[in-house]
């Protein structure tokens, strides 16, 4: 699981969901609606389940979602091909927690995904520490990034798996704090979500894809404050 999950001590979960597991906490909610109390998610947007499989690549190349062409990239195989060494792959980790070179290089792009050639030229990044980013490479270099890689090579199977699902509504309370700048999952993805979560707040912080590095006390602040209304909320019924 991807997602930041935290689990109180009675049998029912209040979920978390950050850049890159806020797609999965939204799954757990509607196959788990009895044990579920509130769900909060940054950057991610809810996208309810469909009837119908559309592939990545149709989903990218008809202008629909150009956004995502990352997402064909990561998935082509081509990156583990590449990124193997431990150097190599922190820099890719570098790459992708905002490391940016002299002249702008960003070395990833969400249209394309990696461009493999600017790597090392990227500045090492503000976002995480040197411990940390040794930390995660040292883990990716024993384990390899292939598992990881597996998330956007399985959508079929997500999407067969979800034809079980009775509904497509989220029905308690949701928080859904987008990022303005966020060009993985920009805020107009989120237009709609009403429609399948009655109960929804929106809120928005100044930051890119990674929110939770970028306005970590904005972040928590909108959390708590939403947090204490729903709890005073639900107290009074």
């Amino acid at each position: 699981m991807t997602g930041n999950c935290s689990q109180s001590v009675s049998p029912t979960w209040n979920l978390t969901g950050e850049p890159r597991g806020g797609a999965i906490v939204y799954r757990i909610a509607l196959w788990y609606p009895d044990r579920v109390t509130h769900v909060f998610a940054i950057c991610t947007p809810y996208t309810p389940p469909s009837k119908d499989y559309v592939p990545m690549e149709t989903i990218v190349k008809s202008g629909r979602l150009p956004n995502f062409g990352y997402q064909l990239h990561l998935a082509s195989g081509e990156v583990e091909e590449r990124i193997k060494s431990r150097e190599q792959i922190k820099m890719f980790l570098n790459c992708l927690f905002g490391g940016i070179g002299t002249n702008g290089e960003r070395g990833f792009y969400v249209q394309e995904g990696l461009r493999f050639d600017e790597l090392p030229i990227l500045k090492p990044t503000k976002l995480i520490d040197e411990a940390t980013l040794e930390y995660y490479a040292d883990r990716y270099k024993t384990h390899g990034m292939h598992g990881t890689l597996n998330w956007y090579r399985n959508r079929e199977q997500n999407y067969k798996d979800e034809l079980d699902l009775d509904k497509k509504t989220i029905d308690i309370p949701v928080l859904y704090i987008q990022a303005t700048r966020d060009q993985a999952l920009p805020p107009a993805m989120s237009e709609g979500m009403e429609k399948y979560i009655p109960n929804l707040t929106r809120k928005s912080v100044e930051a890119s894809h990674w929110a939770l590095w970028e306005a970590p006390q904005q972040v928590n602040d909108l959390i708590e404050e939403w947090l204490k209304k729903v709890n005073a909320s639900q107290a009074m019924l």
